[in-house]
């Protein structure tokens, strides 16, 4: 029985990999399965090896130029 394989079925995980902002993703888990606690949901990523990546959606962002204004 040693080949077997494991798919990585859980929606929990699926839905915090797939997820962009990590933190509001957690958040949104944590209300959705384990009744807003935060620290549950930390508990069961710990034991399924998920390693917490803070990876939220803070990329540099372009000022924008002036907006171009048409003389009629």
């Amino acid at each position: 029985m040693n080949n077997l394989i494991y798919l990585n079925k859980d929606p929990i995980l699926m839905e915090l990999n797939s997820s962009v902002d990590k933190n509001s993703a957690k958040k949104m888990l944590a209300f959705k399965f384990f009744n807003g606690d935060e620290g549950l949901l930390e508990e069961y990523l710990s034991d399924n090896t998920y390693e917490t990546v803070n990876n939220s959606y803070n990329t540099d962002l372009i000022e924008p130029k002036s907006q171009l204004e048409f003389s009629f």
